[in-house]
């Protein structure tokens, strides 16, 4: 059984959460001796298994006997995160695209019940994002020295997000809870990976560079690991996802994690986690300093080695 994984993430492309997770799968696949390869060009596989839809796993993609898709992305995660992201022609594209391969995978239920709103009439299995338990895991001298980079004392209450830029993800609603608590230090995770083409790109370029002082947007960064580990809460104000990779790689650390209520993060994290609808309870909850670390069983769930094997089986039945 021959494989080739397509994971289109040139440039700033190479730091979105989709990117990332499937690469660490083709690796861990790799060290499970499945016969994969990444981006290969003019080969005959068995199955072509992409995680993007750009023009090498359109072009490839009649090179294999069988061609799957993971739905990472749907039309609901263009709102607010790119221009023209409101525009319902992105259905139609998302509907075409994914019904020009033969087998879809969705990394939820919540995400199936999308697919088949915009009409993916394919057969759609669920595949979850996994995290590498081997990586993500807390280490105290990293999130010290992570600390210390940023300027932040042992008393100071860090609160962390990971993330794109964008009025999706909450950018804005993170500002204002951050100006309502002077007290407590923000850090901000992430840049633009689709530059102008993102939602108030602009508008936001210049409110990150001129933040309010307790915030520090740092862009892209390499040790995510020490920022995990550093910070003492998650705090995601998304407005939609079809997964929420952060998420879980934060509780792998032994992160505490504060989010909106979204019907995909009941589905995947339950009450492993923290909820609040609006400013002012995201502002009631990090007044409260909820600092302790805990030990959540979920990573062990979503681990990265038992997502291979279930992807492996879903390879063997499908051939």
């Amino acid at each position: 059984m021959r494989v080739n994984f397509i994971v289109e993430n040139n440039r700033g492309l190479k730091y979105l959460g989709c990117s990332t997770a499937s690469i660490h799968l083709y690796n861990t696949l790799k060290k499970k001796g499945v016969d994969v390869y990444l981006n290969a060009r003019g080969e005959k596989f068995d199955i072509l298994h992409a995680h993007t839809f750009g023009p090498l796993a359109l072009s490839q993609k009649k090179k294999a006997h069988i061609s799957i898709i993971s739905a990472h992305s749907t039309p609901s995660i263009n709102i607010g995160n790119i221009i023209t992201g409101d525009r319902r022609f992105w259905r139609g594209v998302y509907r075409r695209i994914y019904n020009s391969f033969d087998y879809v995978l969705a990394v939820s239920n919540t995400s199936i019940d999308e697919l088949r709103d915009i009409g993916v009439t394919k057969p759609i299995y669920v595949l979850e994002n996994g995290v590498d338990r081997n990586l993500f895991k807390y280490d105290k001298e990293r999130g010290e020295e992570f600390r210390k980079e940023h300027g932040f004392s042992e008393e100071d209450f860090v609160v962390l997000n990971v993330a794109q830029v964008t009025p999706r993800k909450g950018v804005y609603d993170f500002i204002e809870v951050a100006r309502r608590n002077p007290d407590i230090k923000f850090i901000w995770i992430g840049g633009f990976p689709y530059l102008i083409a993102s939602s108030d790109y602009l508008k936001l370029r210049v409110l990150t560079r001129n933040p309010p002082p307790n915030i520090v947007f740092t862009g892209f960064v390499e040790d995510i690991i020490g920022a995990y580990s550093g910070a003492d809460i998650l705090f995601a104000p998304t407005y939609r996802e079809t997964f929420g990779l952060t998420i879980l790689e934060a509780l792998s650390c032994n992160l505490p994690v504060l989010v909106r209520p979204l019907r995909v993060f009941k589905e995947l994290f339950n009450e492993e986690i923290l909820y609040g609808n609006n400013i002012e309870e995201f502002s009631r909850i990090l007044s409260n300093k909820p600092r302790e670390r805990y030990i959540s069983s979920l990573p062990d769930k979503y681990d990265l080695d038992r997502i291979a094997d279930k992807l492996i089986n879903i390879y063997e039945e499908l051939t």
